[in-house]
């Protein structure tokens, strides 16, 4: 073997140490993660398939995600569940945009409360100097800790993840197909809803683009046509109503679902288009994104392998 072939696999190896499979790294931590939410609470995952490989040794990333586990655990009392999910990156192809080397996988650890909950010895708040050790250790892997308020007393842990190079792909990430509708547009014209339901989205892996007006909605379906798979739009519009606005939208959106999202009660809005759906204001990010899953599944395509 020549001296540069043995570099290149010496390379290859020391890259494949310091990878891992992020879907297999929960799986292989289901036991531990079930006794850190200890017996007052069940534990529910979910597991993206359009996860790709993370540029995070596996023992690194067990830590990280049992730390993410032991600090969501404190919040939540008797009866209530764990849930961990795991999300791929879907925006790479919008502007504007991180660069290739700054997409993120995510990890995405919340305490879940069933009806009244009976309070538990030992439950508390997050701890600050636990949350601030871990933002340390993710900076420290090239990633990123963020804390996405769902409610007025839950919050959502998210561990973004840089992705692993992807061999013979001149280091491409996964990046979502152009043409399958991949995209959530909200169109809402209050700054503070506009601004806290898009973090939100975001922060579970949806690519989100804003609009407040008719003029800046119709901007985006036009730029961005089938790529629209949802749109979101409040029904009260600065001089438009949102049914007549999505009514336009969806000549250039043609694959897109809706979702009217309004203060007024079911029976105010009245009749909806087929298929449409509707979340009354306010709403929790558990019920937005409750809805937003079963309307807008996640499709990625990872850089084809080119043998040789």
């Amino acid at each position: 073997m020549s001296s540069v072939a043995l570099a290149s696999r010496l390379h290859s190896a020391q890259l494949e140490d310091n990878c891992s499979d992020l879907n297999q790294v929960v799986a292989r931590a289901v036991q531990s993660i079930s006794r850190v939410a200890g017996h007052y609470a069940s534990v529910q995952f979910a597991l993206s398939p359009n996860v790709a490989r993370v540029a995070v040794p596996a023992p690194e990333l067990e830590k990280v995600l049992i730390a993410l586990c032991t600090e969501a655990s404190l919040r939540i009392h008797s009866g209530g569940r764990l849930i961990v999910e795991t999300r791929g990156m879907n925006d790479a192809h919008l502007a504007p945009l991180p660069a290739p080397a700054e997409a993120r996988a995510r990890v995405i650890v919340r305490g879940e409360q069933h009806g009244r909950p009976e309070p538990r010895s030992g439950a508390r708040s997050y701890s600050g100097e636990g949350l601030s050790e871990l933002e340390q250790v993710l900076e420290r892997l090239g990633g990123q800790l963020e804390l996405v308020p769902l409610s007025e007393h839950d919050i959502a842990l998210v561990a973004h993840l840089p992705y692993a190079p992807t061999p013979n792909s001149s280091g491409r990430m996964a990046i979502a197909l152009p043409h399958v509708a991949c995209v959530i547009l909200l169109i809402e014209d209050e700054p503070q809803v506009q601004a806290v339901t898009a973090r939100i989205l975001r922060s579970f892996g949806y690519s989100v683009l804003t609009a407040h007006n008719e003029r800046s909605a119709l901007a985006h379906a036009q730029q961005h046509g089938s790529a629209i798979g949802l749109v979101v739009s409040d029904l009260v519009l600065p001089g438009v109503s949102g049914k007549d606005l999505v009514r336009r939208l969806l000549t250039p959106c043609e694959h897109a679902r809706v979702l009217y999202i309004s203060g007024y009660s079911p029976e105010h809005v009245g009749s909806l288009a087929d298929g449409a759906c509707f979340l009354r204001k306010p709403f929790t990010a558990q019920e937005l994104l409750a809805m937003v899953r079963e309307l807008l599944p996640i499709v990625v395509q990872r850089p084809a392998h080119h043998p040789g």
